[in-house]
């Protein structure tokens, strides 16, 4: 078997997603690289990503014009967004085309996440401005968001949710999905190529449950060892629930109409490279890196053992068991980790409006 960390996850069928993907990313060649040498298939893109860079010189002429035609902070952050959003779309649309819509899908966040014909209103907009079939638009994994989602799919527009903490989560989303494409299909819009994707924040999650260990506990390797299974432990719950989607009375009617699953996106962070990787394979699958983790990647040493998702679910939950014998309160952290989701992107949005209205003003608004 080949070395190479990316052929090894590809011939496992777990697909390589960039996460947090920018322009500079496009401009420079690295995403086109890492397409190229690391297999890697589709994009997630964030406001916050933006929030900095729109005062460099890469959005000086476009915000210059902005500024003439008397767009203001939320108009021009909306156009800065769909242009990167675009040139994205487009480099990963060779993948695309070659991937029955699976594969060169590019996720993207709405900043309207508090009210549900809002956030279905922005998703609209934003599919028809990019004008691409790669493009996801992400809405956050509560009422709200599920909702829209929901709503989206039945009007054709390829959607994704996330993070999702829990395997009732996920089931919760999948529902919505469902139903999404039942909507769609009653009102006579084809399925094939309506894409979608659920993201599950393995890194994220670890990260939580060490920060939540009580005061005075010294996070030794072995409860640091212990505390590193709970991203895992998560997407192993997420993935028993995901397979169950096949055991749907309405999955036949929806595949025959050329429905594909939606893919489950497992979102790794730094600390989670190469140490959670090999713990996180399954055919369909999706790791989720920026590009930082993706190049830790690339010179890891894995050792695969093939599926080791699968039947995996009574272990997780003795994972979870684990990690509150250290002190940790998983279902009170659970409900703070969905809580905190949906305001952090609606504030990332903020935040990119108005930095945009700051560099729109000139120097002398910064």
């Amino acid at each position: 078997m080949t070395s190479n960390p990316a052929r090894q996850l590809a011939a496992e069928g777990v697909s390589l997603w960039l996460d947090g993907v920018n322009r500079r990313q496009v401009s420079s060649g690295v995403l086109d690289r890492l397409v190229r040498e690391l297999g890697v298939t589709g994009a997630t893109f964030s406001f916050g990503g933006l929030t900095g860079p729109v005062h460099g010189s890469a959005y000086r002429d476009r915000l210059a014009d902005l500024a003439a035609f008397g767009a203001g902070p939320e108009e021009a952050a909306r156009v800065l967004a769909a242009d990167d959003l675009r040139a994205v779309c487009d480099a990963l649309d060779p993948v695309w085309r070659t991937g029955r819509g699976t594969e060169g899908l590019v996720c993207a966040g709405v900043g309207q996440t508090l009210d549900p014909a809002a956030a279905v209103a922005e998703a609209r907009w934003l599919h028809w401005i990019v004008d691409r079939p790669n493009l996801l638009v992400q809405f956050p994994a509560d009422r709200v968001g599920l909702a829209a989602l929901s709503r989206c799919l039945a009007e054709g527009i390829g959607a994704a949710a996330g993070p999702v903490f829990t395997d009732r989560g996920y089931r919760e989303v999948l529902t919505a999905w469902f139903d999404g494409l039942e909507a769609a299909l009653a009102a006579g819009r084809p399925l094939d190529g309506l894409s979608s994707a659920i993201r599950v924040p393995v890194g994220a999650v670890d990260a939580e449950v060490l920060a939540a260990l009580p005061a005075g506990t010294r996070p030794d390797g072995v409860a640091q060892a212990v505390c590193r299974q709970a991203g895992i432990a998560v997407a192993r719950l997420a993935f028993t629930v995901h397979e169950r989607l096949f055991e749907d009375p309405r999955w036949p009617r929806l595949a025959r109409a050329g429905a594909v699953p939606p893919r489950l996106a497992l979102a790794l962070d730094g600390a989670s490279v190469p140490a959670s990787v090999g713990g996180l394979v399954a055919a369909g699958t999706v790791h989720v890196l920026t590009e930082d983790g993706l190049e830790r990647l690339a010179e890891a040493t894995l050792l695969m053992e093939g599926d080791t998702l699968s039947g995996r679910h009574l272990s997780a939950r003795d994972d979870l068991d684990r990690i509150e014998e250290l002190g940790v309160r998983w279902p009170e952290l659970v409900r703070s980790m969905e809580a905190a989701a949906p305001p952090r992107q609606y504030w990332e949005w903020r935040a990119l409006v108005a930095a945009v209205g700051r560099a729109l003003a000139g120097p002398e608004g910064r």
